[in-house]
């Protein structure tokens, strides 16, 4: 295939390649747990979820982190100041009044303290305050984790959710009770979704396996699976239509590798290529998942022979399948 003279063509199958504008800056509050956070990323102030996530968006977006570690929804008889209500981030992002809020609380619930009711009542109240108490702010879009990140912490060997069983990689083997409650609280948080008129956002699927995403702990990613939480993130607000975009397609480069294309975004938001297609004579390849390209990052896809797709360090091969959840490159920004 001589790719001095390529055919080369970048096809929108189902949706334009979405990049973000925004006519004045639109703020955005990420409120949360230690998950939300960044605990334990020795550089969160530069790496948590809702950083990346900014970096994505663009200068025309103030993206906040609300997190607080340990915090849970539910208010709770004896675990004073453990309710994220009565600490200051709750405050503060009550009075940040959001244009967009996305929420991620549970995993800390699910301890000896857990009790369905009080769980549903608290993170209702905290809700109601977020989007404007007793006069809700008109056009504010809610963004609710009702499949929380995974737990890879628990017996060895023993799936769970998922659990302690990935052979090259060694977590506690006890958990808080999110094995036992996971079902239960996942089946409240999407009856609380749908009460609240909150989009659905699903942590789990993106992570549940990739443990070399998370730290030591099993509990809480790192910088990779900060990175990947800020994509899928971006990618449903893209998909369900929380921001405005205009079409964009990335730029495609020649390689020194006659059998491989880059891929590069020299623009100062992200793009989003899922359901876009690159296509070079007969080889044909679908993004999915949250593949995105933040500003500055360039992505190699390979015409020839096959590979892991489920490595994220390996380029991406273009062999008539789909990405999977997996791909993704570490972000360069400039």
């Amino acid at each position: 295939m001589n790719f001095f003279k390529p055919l080369v063509s970048f096809l929108v199958l189902a949706i334009a390649v979405p990049v973000v504008f925004a006519a004045r800056t639109t703020k955005v509050a990420c409120v949360g747990d230690s998950i939300t956070f960044g605990y334990l990323i020795p550089t969160r102030e530069t790496e948590a979820y809702p950083v990346v996530l900014g970096k994505l968006l663009g200068e025309n977006y103030e993206v906040r982190n609300f997190g607080n570690p340990g915090k849970t929804a539910g208010d709770y008889p004896g675990q004073n100041g453990r309710w994220l209500g009565d600490n200051k981030e709750h405050k503060a992002c009550v009075d940040f009044e959001a244009d967009i809020v996305i929420s991620n609380l549970g995993i800390n619930d699910t301890g000896r303290w857990w009790d369905a009711k009080l769980f549903v009542e608290g993170y209702e109240k905290l809700i109601a305050d977020w989007l404007g108490g007793k006069k809700p702010r008109k056009g504010v879009k809610y963004l609710m984790w009702t499949e929380l990140a995974p737990d890879f912490r628990g017996p060895k060997d023993v799936k769970n959710y998922p659990g302690n069983i990935f052979k090259d990689f060694s977590f506690p083997p006890s958990d808080n009770g999110t094995a036992a409650r996971h079902k239960e609280i996942h089946a409240l948080l999407a009856k609380i979704a749908k009460k609240t008129n909150a989009f659905p956002l699903d942590a789990y699927k993106p992570l549940h396996n990739h443990p070399e995403m998370y730290l030591p702990d099993g509990l809480h990613p790192n910088a990779k699976g900060a990175r990947r939480m800020a994509e899928f993130t971006f990618a449903a607000l893209v998909k369900n239509k929380i921001i405005k975009y205009r079409a964009v397609a990335p730029k495609i480069v020649l390689n020194s590798n006659p059998q491989a294309v880059v891929l590069e975004n020299p623009g100062k938001t992200a793009i989003l290529l899922d359901n876009c297609g690159l296509t070079c004579g007969k080889a044909k390849f679908v993004f999915e998942n949250a593949t995105v390209l933040a500003p500055g990052e360039s992505i190699m896809v390979s015409f020839s022979g096959s590979t892991d797709q489920k490595d994220p360090g390996s380029p991406l091969v273009c062999k008539e399948q789909k990405t999977d959840d997996a791909v993704f490159v570490l972000p360069k920004y400039k």
